[in-house]
């Protein structure tokens, strides 16, 4: 079987939303069926085969070609299979995901990876605000899962989140874990001004000082050996990332807070 490949015809004037078009909402389904299928773009719903060259026929295993930054709700609610896209994604990429992969040639809009609970995205491009953060009037963000990110994310990167894991292999934006419960941010380049604003619990690990530093809402704990940080690092080498690469370290300095609110939350950083 050849991947289920859905090539955009022609420039888009407005969104579209692409959230019928997972592994779990199309088994069964064979292409005359998914051609018909009605997606909504602004004010119109418009079949797939009128937005869409739609070749091969495996739901598993989907490929959209020619991308849009006006597709969004790619990967909606996912439990398992592999969607590739090509070019950039819109908005909500990932969101509510629970299994399988997602990995894009390009950038993306806001909420990636938005109250995702298991899988992984790869996002081989930048990524914009709200990367695995929760919704507007929303507490929990992803509970679960893995966002690689090899560019850089935008502000509010991992706001809310409550359990998972972000990788940034770039620099990361202002109020980066920002009202963090729980879970963990790792950022190789430098992050942008009030790091951990509002943060409760979780870990944030960078491997260098951010150039802001760390603002006074948190305590410097001093310098510490922990044990479980090489056992953090052996688990990136199964990724495929610049992680799996990073020489492991478990000397840190430790900054606690923040102490504006239960101040359970950390800021590693390599020394």
């Amino acid at each position: 079987m050849k991947a289920l490949t859905l090539k955009l015809k022609t420039d888009l004037t407005q969104r579209v939303d692409c959230s019928p078009l997972t592994p779990d909402k199309l088994a069964g389904k064979d292409v005359a069926d998914i051609a018909a299928m009605e997606l909504v773009s602004g004010r119109l719903t418009l079949p797939v085969e009128e937005l869409f060259d739609i070749s091969g026929d495996d739901v598993n295993n989907i490929r959209f070609e020619n991308s849009s930054a006006k597709l969004d709700h790619i990967g909606h609610a996912m439990s398992q299979g592999r969607i590739t896209i090509e070019g950039d994604a819109g908005a909500y990429l990932g969101q509510f995901m629970t299994g399988g992969n997602i990995e894009i040639t390009g950038n993306t809009f806001i909420y990636s990876g938005c109250e995702m609970k298991g899988g992984q995205i790869k996002i081989n491009g930048n990524a914009g605000d709200f990367v695995g953060a929760a919704r507007s009037g929303y507490k929990n963000g992803m509970t679960g899962g893995t966002i690689i990110v090899t560019g850089n994310t935008g502000a509010r990167t991992g706001d809310h989140m409550r359990r998972g894991m972000i990788l940034i292999e770039g620099d990361a934006g202002e109020y980066c874990g920002s009202r963090m419960i729980s879970g963990t941010i790792a950022v190789l380049g430098d992050v942008g001004k009030h790091l951990g604003y509002a943060m409760k619990r979780g870990t944030i690990l960078l491997p260098k000082m951010p150039q802001h530093g760390i603002t006074a809402n948190f305590n410097d704990c001093g310098s510490h050996t922990l044990a479980f940080l090489p056992l953090m690092f052996a688990s990136f080498k199964k990724l495929d990332s610049k992680f799996a690469n990073v020489e492991g370290f478990s000397r840190v300095q430790r900054y606690a807070g923040d102490v504006g609110g239960i101040g359970m939350g950390e800021i590693l950083v390599k020394i």
